[in-house]
């Protein structure tokens, strides 16, 4: 196995951000499938965070409650870990093709719920299949197209999500105006149901996988030969460093992202205020989720992950310190463009272990470990800010977690441009700092 990545050369005019578009040749259906499917998930994964005003009001609970429940659907991504170690074993497309009617079934069942209690309980599994539906879109994409271009088409392919996201601000008002309100989201939101047929037909199973090493190998042999590889010393110490980089990203997500509404609604925001968002959120989501990308394939994983980490505490504390409301507006649609640093962390991990532990390295680094974020950032922040009686002070200091993560991305090493078929041609040790 080669120990050094593909010899890098630089982009020129014709390989900027749209060539990887025109790149992707016979992948390009089933870029066009993911990309439906992981709109929905943009929508969805928003939508829990978007109604918790709406929700406290009927529902009866307080900010302390509701960000506890929010924490707790956020359990549902940390269990994905169990469903995505199979995705190792019995391949990528069938649990991907799962997590899809299990995200799409549980969404649409949201939108009778009666209770805090059943929202919550509901919105774990939905959230456990949407999270293990993404994760395994990644994966499949990743290991399809061609090297040189993964950076730019994930960022693509992720900017469908923030598309999806967006697009819940925009509908409350007008659904509230007929009457059906909070719920007719999530009933949008179980769209994806109805395409179930077409991605059954359309959606292969990698050729990474279905070459693999070992392939055929007994399910519990399976398990324990990826638990053997991901101890081995080189695969541990890299393990350890990406899930840490996993759980500052979450955590400020969690606290700065899932919190933002119930902070402008303490301000006096309303559903019309609201509303304009999708005008700023959509392009700059756009520009920067395909920026993270670009940046990925021109300079690599590790310049892209500090500049993202570090302007992500700095449009937290102006968002949240803002006084001016066209301030805090346009601050949170970066903000919302800056979750592109998932597009970045998910390719890296993705790049950084073999074909073989690929989705069980993520499954750990992100859903055991990493997601830990999303259920405590918004407990914290909610308990904080009670405390305190300052919700934007405790967004700051739980935010400021990812200038502690930017000394590790510079501990991996880089992997810009390396070849995902089988295992894959690591750096050197040397590199990884």
């Amino acid at each position: 196995m080669s120990t050094s990545a593909p010899p890098r050369t630089p982009l020129g005019p014709k390989d900027g951000p749209f060539g990887a578009l025109r790149a992707l040749g016979p992948h390009a259906g089933l870029f066009a499938l993911l990309c439906v499917a992981t709109f929905f998930e943009g929508f969805d994964t928003k939508l829990a965070s978007f109604v918790q005003p709406v929700i406290a009001t009927e529902f009866g609970a307080s900010v302390g409650e509701v960000g506890t429940a929010i924490g707790l659907t956020s359990l549902g991504m940390v269990v994905a870990f169990f469903v995505n170690l199979l995705a190792d074993v019995v391949g990528r497309r069938p649990v991907f093709l799962v997590a899809l009617v299990a995200y799409a079934a549980f969404t649409l069942a949201t939108a009778a719920a009666p209770s805090l209690p059943v929202f919550t309980a509901l919105q774990f599994f939905a959230r456990m299949a949407m999270v293990v539906e993404l994760f395994l879109a990644y994966l499949i994409l990743s290991e399809e197209v061609p090297p040189e271009i993964r950076g730019r088409v994930n960022g693509f392919f992720a900017s469908t999500a923030t598309l999806g996201a967006a697009v819940p601000a925009g509908l409350l008002a007008p659904l509230d105006a007929i009457g059906v309100g909070w719920r007719g989201l999530f009933v949008i939101g179980a769209f994806p149901i109805l395409l179930l047929p077409i991605y059954f037909r359309r959606i292969p199973e990698t050729r990474a996988f279905r070459e693999r090493a070992n392939a055929g190998a007994r399910y519990g042999e399976d398990f324990a030969r990826l638990a053997r590889a991901l101890w081995r010393s080189r695969n541990r110490g890299r393990l350890v460093r990406v899930s840490t980089i996993w759980v500052a990203v979450n955590l400020w997500v969690g606290s700065a992202m899932y919190l933002f509404f119930l902070h402008v609604t303490q301000r006096g925001w309303t559903a019309a205020d609201v509303q304009l968002l999708p005008l700023g959120t959509i392009p700059l989501g756009l520009a920067l989720y395909a920026a993270s990308g670009f940046l990925m394939d021109r300079f690599g994983r590790r310049p892209a992950a500090s500049l993202y980490l570090l302007a992500c505490f700095v449009a937290t504390v102006v968002c949240y310190q803002a006084t001016d409301d066209r301030v805090i507006y346009w601050t949170y649609c970066t903000m919302f463009g800056l979750n592109g640093i998932w597009v970045i962390v998910t390719t890296w991990t993705l790049e950084l272990f073999p074909t073989e532990s690929r989705s069980t390295a993520l499954s750990i680094a992100n859903n055991l470990v990493g997601r830990m974020g999303l259920v405590f950032g918004p407990m914290l922040g909610g308990i904080l800010a009670e405390r305190w009686g300052d919700m934007s002070a405790a967004v700051i200091v739980l935010a400021s977690v990812t200038l502690f993560a930017i000394p590790l991305v510079f501990t991996l090493p880089e992997t810009k441009g390396i070849a995902l078929d089988g295992d894959p041609s690591h750096p050197p040790a040397a590199n990884e700092g």
